[in-house]
């Protein structure tokens, strides 16, 4: 076997462990007895899957040569998302742990290369929000867009216009042949021009995006939470619109839940939480009328 082979098995067990139907069942029961044995064997049976992704990434990125580094840092995610996951969650673990594990592939793509490396935490925070304002200024044509970012960052537009070209760079920085294993498992080359696949900046824009408004929402009080969760219907704790036990109900059937007195005061404290919310995230600069 060959060395890049024995990274794709690195969990494999021999012989292979008892097999479930759902592989939720062995998080139920690492969950259930903390034994780490369940756990083993649900990487096992995940790993194929744990490939592919870390593949993608290390296409995406040109990170040749990260592969296994990339894969550590997947289970580092699983492992958090483990910790987090929330007792009696309706939302199945495969789902619930993607953001998680795509937290710490982001951070160890933050701390080592993608064309142009980040340091710090803070450099990341600046390059994040560098990004996140050119677009909202650029979509409308903002001729003075590099200096609005400057005034609003605090750093020169020379600065700025650096960190520009290099946010840039990240997602144009795509190596011109792919390496990577076939159904048969033996190794292929793809020569490639570009890849418009995915972009860092807005899967950065996107992450950013989301937290600030589930971070505007847990500001808000708990009733103004709940309204608006029940309205829209989502999961309280993981966020998933997935689950059918977290539907979208009516004003009318949240005022009777709430004991409210009527659906249009259910509605009224609605429009006010989304109101509260926009006003926080236009102050983050997320959201602009």
């Amino acid at each position: 076997m060959k060395e890049w082979q024995k990274e794709l098995y690195i969990y494999r067990l021999s012989p292979a462990p008892p097999k479930k139907d759902d592989l939720q069942e062995y998080i139920d029961l690492y969950l259930a007895e903390k034994d780490e044995t369940y756990l083993s064997w649900f990487l096992h049976y995940y790993e194929p899957t744990l490939n592919t992704t870390v593949m993608g990434v290390v296409q995406r990125y040109s990170m040749f040569g990260h592969f296994l580094d990339i894969k550590e840092a997947c289970v580092l995610g699983i492992l958090r998302a483990l910790e987090e996951y929330p007792k009696d969650c309706d939302t199945p673990f495969i789902t619930y742990k993607t953001r998680i594990m795509w937290e710490e592939i982001h951070n160890y793509i933050r701390t080592m290369r993608t064309g142009f490396t980040v340091q710090s935490d803070d450099e990341y925070r600046n390059l994040r929000n560098i990004m996140r304002l050119f677009t909202a200024y650029n979509s409308k044509g903002d001729p003075d867009t590099l200096k609005k970012i400057s005034d609003e960052v605090g750093l020169s537009e020379k600065t700025v216009k650096e960190i520009l070209q290099s946010g840039f760079h990240n997602m144009q920085f795509v190596d011109f042949y792919r390496n990577y294993a076939d159904e048969d498992s033996e190794e292929s080359r793809e020569d490639v021009t570009c890849d418009y696949t995915f972009e860092p900046c807005c899967e950065m824009i996107q992450k950013e995006q989301t937290e600030a408004v589930f971070g505007a929402l847990n500001e808000l009080s708990y009733r103004e939470r709940e309204v608006i969760r029940s309205h829209i219907g989502f999961c309280p704790d993981c966020h998933s619109m997935k689950s059918p036990k977290f539907r979208s109900h009516t004003f009318q059937e949240i005022a009777y839940k709430n004991e409210l007195s009527s659906a249009e005061a259910a509605e009224n404290i609605y429009h006010k939480g989304l109101a509260k919310m926009k006003e926080k995230l236009q102050k983050k600069g997320i959201f602009h009328p």
